[in-house]
C-alpha cells in the first residue's frame, strides 16, 4: 500500500506542474493576439454580409427586369402584325402578368400615337394603358391619351423618350401609402421609338426579407436608394425617409450617398472621444438591371459588445485553468488507486469462469479505455459470447433457426460451429416447406385446367356468351376483382372489341373498343407478350368492392394468341398479389382460350359468309343488267360533256379578257390570276399564287367556321357571291366577286373561279345619297369628292340606348376617329355576342369567363351601362360558382339589349367607305 500511494503522489505533483506551464503560457499568448484577429474577422464577415445580402436583392430585381424584358421581346417580335392584333397579344400578356405576380401594383405601357393610329399625323402624342387587379382578381384596363399636342418635357416620358434606355424609379409613395418603384423599358420598332413599358413594383418585400434577417443576426441591416431614401429597415417607420434624416453624421463624415451613386462600397468605423471602435459600417452598392441606377446594402455592427466578449473570455479562462489544475489533481490520485481495485474483480471473475460457472458472472464496469479498460472489455466479451452460444442453443432445441447470433469475431471457432449447425438444420426445413408449397400449386393449376377444359368444351356459338364465362370463371378462380376480355373484331383491322367484363367502372366498360396505343391492354397488343404491374399509379383505374374503392394492387394482361395469330387480350385486375405461379396457369390457358375462341369466331364468319355469298349471287345478275344499261348513258354524257366544256372554256377566255378573274384550288388556295386582277391588286403573278383566301384577316372561332362553310359549299358546287373592298395605295375598289365551281365531265369540282365586277362607283354614290338623306351632308356638297378618305359620324345624332361621352372625351369629339372606333365595333361585337351565347349554351364557364373581361370594356366605351352592369353580375357569379343555372337567362338579357344598340350603330355609320 505504501508503494502504490507514492507512485500516485509523484504522478500528482509531474502531470499537475507541467499543465500548469502550458496553460498559463498559452493564455499569455491568446491575450495578446486574440483581440486583434477578432476585429478583423468580424469587419471581413460583415463585408461578406453585405455582399451575400446585395447579390440576393440585385437577383431579385434582374428577375422582375428579365419579365418586362420578355414583353419588350414580343412587342419588337411582332411589330409586322397590325396595331390592333398586337394589341390583343400584349394585352394577354400584361394581363397574365398582374394576376400572377401580387408584388405589382399595376403594369402598363404608353403607346405613341402615330404607331397605333394610321390616321395620326401629328409627332407628338401617346396612349396609355394601364393594368389592375380589381377585389375578383381580375386584371382590369385603364386608357387614357395624354400630350396630343405637345411632349411635357419634364414627364418621366419625355425623358426616356429622349434617352430611350432601361431604368427604374426613385422610390415614391403610392396611392395607396406603399413605398413603391416603376421599373422602364423603352419599345422600339423599326429602329424608332415607339413607346415606354413599366411595372410598377412594391417595394415591400425587400422589408419583409430583411425583417427575417434582422431576427436572426447580431448586426442591423438596411436597403438604401441610389439617392439615400431607406427602402427597408429594422425600424420599420424609417422606411420611406431619407438616410440624412436617420443618421446625420455617418452622411457627413463619409460621403455615403455619393458612394451609393457612384456604385462604390464603403467601410467606415466610427470611435469615441477616447479613440475606442463603437460601430463598424459596410456599404455595398449594386446596379439594378441595365440601367445606371445602384441601390445598397449598408451593414451596421456595434464593436464594443467584442471588447467586452474578449475581457469575458480571459477572465472565464484564467478561472478554469485554476480549476482545471485542481480536477487534474484530483483525478490523477483518483487514477492511481482505481488501477488496484480494477485488477482485483479481475482476478475473482477469472476464478468463476474457471469453475464453469457462466450465468452467474457479474461483468466488470469499463471506465476507461487503457489497457486495464482493454482487459475489463475483452473478458465482458467472452462472458457475453458463452451466454450467446447456451442462449443460441436453447433456442435452436426449440425449433427457432430464426434467432440472431453473432460470431465474437472471425477466429471464433465455437460460435462458427454453431452457425453452421444452425444453417444445415434451417435448409432442411426451408427443403420440406418449399416442396409442399409447389404440390399445393400444382394441385390449384391441375384443379384450374379442370375447370376451363369444362368451361371451353361446352358446344357455344355465341361468342360473347363465352366469353362472359371464360372471364368469369378466371377472375373467380384467381380471387381476382375486376377482369375483362377484348377480342380482335376481324382479321384486317387493328382495333380490339371489349366482348365482356367483371366490376369494370362505368368510364372503363363505356369504351367498347380499343386500338394499340390504349393503355396496358394496347400496349400488350403491341408486344403479344404478358404484362404484369404490382406498382400501380394513384391516377389508375380504381376498383369497387364491398370495403369501397381502392387502387388495384396487381394487373396482369395476357395476350390470346392461337397460331402465331393475335386472337384478343385477357385483362385482370386484383386488389391482392397475383403470384408467379399464377401468372404461369393464365399464359398456359390463354392459347386454349384462344383457340376456342378462334374456332367460335371462325364458324360464326363462315355462317356469315355463306349467307352472304347467296346474297351476292342473286344482287350480282341485278347488278349486270344496270351496268349494261349505264354505260350506253355514259357515252351519251360524255358526248354531251364535251360539247359543253369547249362552249364554256370560250366564255371563260372572254371573261378573262374583260374582267379580274382568281382561280382556287376546292380548299380556298389561289392557283392563277389574270393581268386585270393583278393590274388592280398592284401585285405580280408569284406574290398571290399559293395564298389562302382571306388569309390576311383576323377571324374569330364564328368567322372562321362561317369561313370554311363557305368553301364547303362551293367544293359542293354552290355558286356563291361576296362584296369585297380593296386598299391598293389611294385608291379604294368595291369587286361584286362571283365564285363559281367549275366541274369535271363527272360532276366533280376541280377548280373555283373567282370573278369580280367593279361596283366602285355605285357603292361610292350609294353611300352619297344616305348621307344626304341622314343629313350628314348637304346636297350641294355632292361633287367630285365623292371619294372622301375620311368617313365621319354624326356626334349631334339623338340615340336612346348609346352614349358616346366617353368617346368624344377621349378622341376630342373627332367625328373621324369616333367612326373608326364604332365601325370596329360594329364589325367585331355581332359576333363576340353570339360567341358568348354558344360558350353559355355549352356550359364552359372557364372561357366564358376569360371572354366577359374585354367585352365588358367595350361596353363601357360605348356608354351601354345596361349591358354593362349585366356583364359584371354574370361575372361575379362565375367567380363565386354559385347560382350558374342563371347566366343562360342573363345571357338572353344581354343580347336583347345589343340589339338596340346595334340599331343605333347602323345609324350612325352611314358615311362613305362602310361595308
Amino acid at each position: 500500500m505504501k508503494f502504490r500511494l507514492i507512485l500516485s503522489i509523484r504522478m500528482l505533483l509531474f502531470i499537475v506542474s507541467a499543465a500548469a506551464i502550458v496553460f498559463f503560457s498559452t493564455l499569455r499568448i491568446i491575450n495578446q493576439n486574440f483581440k486583434k484577429v477578432a476585429y478583423t474577422e468580424a469587419k471581413e464577415a460583415d463585408d461578406n454580409q453585405a455582399k451575400k445580402y446585395a447579390s440576393e436583392i440585385q437577383t431579385l430585381i434582374e428577375v422582375d427586369f428579365e419579365k418586362i424584358r420578355s414583353y419588350k421581346q414580343i412587342v419588337e417580335g411582332n411589330s409586322e402584325l397590325p396595331y390592333t392584333h398586337r394589341r390583343v397579344l400584349f394585352n394577354k400578356y400584361l394581363e397574365k402578368v398582374i394576376q400572377n405576380n401580387a408584388d405589382y401594383s399595376s403594369v402598363w405601357d404608353a403607346w405613341e400615337l402615330k404607331f397605333t393610329d394610321e390616321n395620326w399625323m401629328m409627332p407628338n402624342g401617346y396612349v396609355k394603358r394601364s393594368f389592375l387587379v380589381d377585389e375578383f382578381g381580375w386584371a382590369n384596363i385603364i386608357s387614357d391619351s395624354l400630350d396630343l399636342e405637345t411632349d411635357n418635357t419634364d414627364a418621366l416620358y419625355y425623358k426616356k423618350k429622349q434617352m430611350p434606355k432601361e431604368g427604374i424609379t426613385l422610390p415614391y409613395k403610392s396611392k395607396s401609402k406603399n413605398l413603391e418603384a416603376s421599373i422602364l423599358v423603352p419599345l422600339n420598332i423599326n429602329n424608332q421609338f415607339a413607346g415606354l413599358t413599366g411595372f410598377d413594383l412594391k417595394l415591400n418585400k425587400y422589408q419583409t426579407l430583411l425583417d427575417s434577417i434582422n431576427s436572426d443576426l447580431p448586426f442591423e441591416v438596411m436597403l438604401l436608394a441610389s439617392n439615400g431614401d431607406v427602402i427597408a429597415h429594422p425600424i420599420e417607420s424609417f422606411v420611406g425617409s431619407n438616410i440624412r434624416v436617420i443618421d446625420t453624421l455617418l452622411v457627413n463624415r463619409f460621403n455615403i450617398k455619393e458612394l451609393i451613386a457612384a456604385g462604390k462600397p464603403g467601410r467606415f468605423v466610427m470611435v469615441d472621444d477616447q479613440g475606442v471602435e463603437k460601430k463598424y459600417y459596410s456599404l455595398k452598392p449594386f446596379t439594378l438591371g441595365n440601367t445606371e441606377s445602384s441601390w445598397a446594402i449598408l451593414i451596421v455592427a456595434p464593436l464594443t459588445e467584442i471588447e467586452t466578449e474578449l475581457t469575458g473570455i480571459y477572465k472565464v479562462l484564467s478561472n478554469a485553468i485554476k480549476g482545471g489544475l485542481v480536477i487534474i489533481g484530483l483525478v490523477v490520485l483518483g487514477f492511481g488507486l482505481s488501477i488496484v481495485f480494477q485488477i482485483r474483480k479481475t482476478r475473482n471473475i477469472l476464478t468463476k469462469l474457471a469453475s464453469g460457472d457462466v450465468h452467474n458472472i457479474e461483468k466488470i464496469p469499463v471506465k476507461s479505455a487503457d489497457e486495464l479498460g482493454e482487459m475489463a472489455l475483452s473478458l465482458n466479451t467472452v462472458i457475453d459470447g458463452l451466454n450467446s452460444v447456451t442462449d443460441f442453443a436453447e433456442k435452436m432445441g426449440d425449433g427457432n433457426y430464426d434467432f440472431e447470433f453473432k460470431e465474437l469475431s472471425a477466429d471464433d471457432t465455437l460460435g462458427h460451429a454453431v452457425i453452421e449447425m444452425r444453417n444445415s438444420l434451417q435448409i432442411a426445413k426451408n427443403e420440406e416447406d418449399a416442396r409442399l408449397e409447389q404440390a399445393r400449386q400444382l394441385e390449384w393449376a391441375s384443379n384450374g385446367m379442370n375447370i376451363f377444359n369444362r368451361v371451353l368444351r361446352v358446344d357455344n356459338r355465341n361468342l360473347e356468351e363465352l366469353a362472359y364465362e371464360i372471364t368469369k370463371t378466371i377472375t373467380t378462380y384467381l380471387d381476382a376483382h375486376m377482369g375483362g376480355l377484348y377480342v380482335k373484331t376481324d382479321l384486317g383491322n387493328t382495333e380490339f372489341e371489349l366482348l365482356s367484363f367483371i366490376g369494370f367502372n362505368k368510364e372503363k366498360y363505356s369504351k367498347k373498343f380499343i386500338q394499340p396505343t390504349d393503355g396496358l391492354a394496347g400496349q400488350c397488343i403491341l408486344e403479344r407478350e404478358t404484362i404484369f404491374v404490382n406498382d400501380v399509379p394513384e391516377d389508375y383505374d380504381v376498383v369497387s368492392s364491398g370495403l369501397g374503392k381502392s387502387i388495384p394492387r396487381a394487373i396482369l394482361v395476357v395476350p390470346l394468341i392461337s397460331n402465331r395469330v393475335l386472337v384478343g387480350v385477357l385483362e385482370i385486375e386484383s386488389l391482392k398479389d397475383i403470384l408467379p405461379y399464377q401468372i404461369k396457369f393464365v399464359e398456359r390457358i390463354a392459347e386454349t382460350i384462344a383457340s376456342t375462341v378462334s374456332t367460335v369466331k371462325t364458324n360464326a364468319r363462315t355462317e356469315e359468309l355463306l349467307d352472304k355469298a347467296k346474297k351476292q349471287a342473286e344482287e350480282l345478275e341485278q347488278q349486270e343488267e344496270e351496268m349494261r344499261q349505264n354505260m350506253e348513258e355514259m357515252n351519251a354524257s360524255q358526248e354531251e360533256s364535251s360539247k359543253q366544256e369547249t362552249e364554256l372554256a370560250a366564255v371563260i377566255e372572254g371573261i378573262n379578257r374583260l374582267l379580274p378573274v382568281l382561280t382556287y384550288d376546292t380548299n380556298g388556295k389561289v392557283i392563277d390570276a389574270n393581268d386585270n386582277y393583278l393590274k388592280i391588286y398592284r401585285v405580280k403573278k408569284n406574290q398571290i399564287v399559293g395564298k389562302q383566301h382571306k388569309a390576311d384577316l383576323f377571324m374569330n372561332e364564328t368567322e372562321q367556321s362561317q369561313h370554311k362553310e363557305f368553301w364547303n359549299n362551293l367544293a359542293n358546287g354552290q355558286v356563291a357571291d361576296s362584296l369585297g373592298y380593296i386598299k391598293a395605295g389611294k385608291d379604294d375598289y368595291w369587286l361584286l366577286e362571283k365564285f363559281l365551281p367549275i366541274k369535271d365531265q363527272y360532276g366533280l369540282v376541280q377548280k373555283v373561279l373567282c370573278i369580280g365586277i367593279d361596283v366602285t362607283e355605285q357603292q361610292k354614290t350609294e353611300s352619297k345619297i344616305k348621307q344626304v338623306q341622314d343629313g350628314v351632308i348637304k346636297t350641294k356638297d355632292i361633287d367630285d369628292d365623292m371619294v372622301a378618305d375620311n368617313p365621319v359620324v354624326n356626334l349631334n345624332q339623338k340615340l336612346k340606348v348609346i352614349d358616346l361621352t366617353y368617346l368624344k372625351m377621349v378622341y376630342k369629339k373627332n367625328p373621324a376617329k369616333i367612326y373608326n372606333i364604332i365601325k370596329l365595333y360594329y364589325n367585331t361585337l355581332p359576333n363576340q355576342i353570339v360567341e358568348l351565347e354558344e360558350i353559355s349554351n355549352n356550359k364552359d364557364y372557364k372561357k366564358l369567363k376569360s371572354r366577359i373581361n374585354g367585352l365588358k370594356t367595350k361596353m363601357s366605351y360605348l356608354g351601354l351601362k345596361n349591358v354593362y352592369e349585366q356583364l359584371r353580375d354574370v361575372e361575379r357569379i362565375l367567380v363565386e360558382d354559385k347560382n350558374l343555372a342563371e347566366v343562360p337567362e342573363m345571357i338572353s338579357v344581354i343580347k336583347k339589349y345589343w340589339l338596340l344598340a346595334f340599331a343605333e350603330l347602323q345609324q350612325l355609320l352611314r358615311v362613305p367607305g362602310y361595308k
